[in-house]
């Protein structure tokens, strides 16, 4: 069996698995964002964090939209794919979209699995037009239902971000955050832009506060890098990572849900490439 039809079965049964149970889970897929000038080439990674779940299928439909971003390759180097699942990228320039699947080598139950909780799962090489004006080009997902009919009743086929259990049996719906690539223009010292840009690193304190069972936490970036938002208890174990990776500057808002935590003083830490900021917040159940 070809590996074309071997990834068509196991998409197949990650699609009309919408008919069996749905699994809502932690897990998150995560696009970088970067800041590029025209005429340069560079990479965003895709990721996977927060995963609590064993995955032996993914589909992961990607768009981007302007002329002058072109994505020349996708790569699964260092990927988290291991043995039995191969990653398949399916480019569509025209349409300025992709679809990243991972695929089963050898169809046999059960199905090979990945089980890590976090790691790279592609990275997609663009280069940017040397005609390109300074913008906020979004990578996003594509979120679509298709309707058709069949015998005279109404089918319904979805292409979102979707990942499917070795079992076959259950289909796992992840949250996605997704990703920019900033245009900067060198010679621009108008560039709207960046007038628009916080002039300090900041963390602010969390609200609500107390809080049951969500809150929310507000930070500013001066500049684009790589951070870090990590959650700590009163010991200073880390019970959550809110995000971990390259961010572009400005402002920026994630949520803690703390409904599986007891309650509590817990720490809340942002380190950046100057240094860190920390508060503390009281969850009261």
């Amino acid at each position: 069996m070809n590996l074309i039809v071997k990834g068509l079965i196991v998409l197949t049964v990650a699609a009309l698995v919408t008919f069996f149970p749905v699994s809502v889970e932690s897990a998150t897929v995560r696009i970088d964002s970067v800041e590029a000038s025209p005429g340069e080439s560079f990479a965003v990674g895709l990721w996977l964090t927060d995963n609590t779940d064993e995955l032996s299928a993914m589909t992961i439909p990607l768009r981007y939209n302007n002329p002058y971003l072109t994505l020349d390759s996708v790569s699964f180097a260092g990927a988290i794919l291991t043995s039995g699942i191969n990653g398949v990228a399916d480019l569509n320039p025209e349409n300025q979209s992709l679809r990243i699947s991972y695929i089963i080598d050898e169809f046999t139950i059960p199905l090979p699995f990945i089980s890590s909780s976090q790691g790279l799962l592609a990275t997609l090489h663009f280069t940017l037009g040397q005609g390109a004006s300074p913008d906020l080009i979004a990578i996003d997902s594509i979120f679509r239902d298709s309707v058709i009919y069949f015998d005279g009743n109404e089918m319904h086929f979805w292409t979102r971000v979707e990942f499917s259990d070795p079992s076959g049996t259950y289909v796992i719906y992840p949250g996605f955050t997704p990703g920019a690539v900033k245009v900067m223009i060198a010679t621009d010292i108008s560039d709207e832009l960046d007038n628009l840009l916080p002039t300090a690193y900041a963390l602010a304190q969390n609200y609500p506060n107390p809080f049951n069972p969500s809150t929310s936490i507000d930070y500013s970036l001066p500049r684009a890098g790589y951070i870090s938002l990590k959650v700590f208890n009163v010991i200073g174990q880390e019970v959550a990572n809110l995000y971990d990776g390259f961010q572009t500057a400005g402002n920026h808002r994630v949520e803690f849900q703390a409904s599986s935590k007891p309650s509590g003083i817990y720490f809340y830490r942002l380190t950046h490439q100057d240094g860190s900021e920390t508060k503390k917040m009281l969850l009261v159940k």
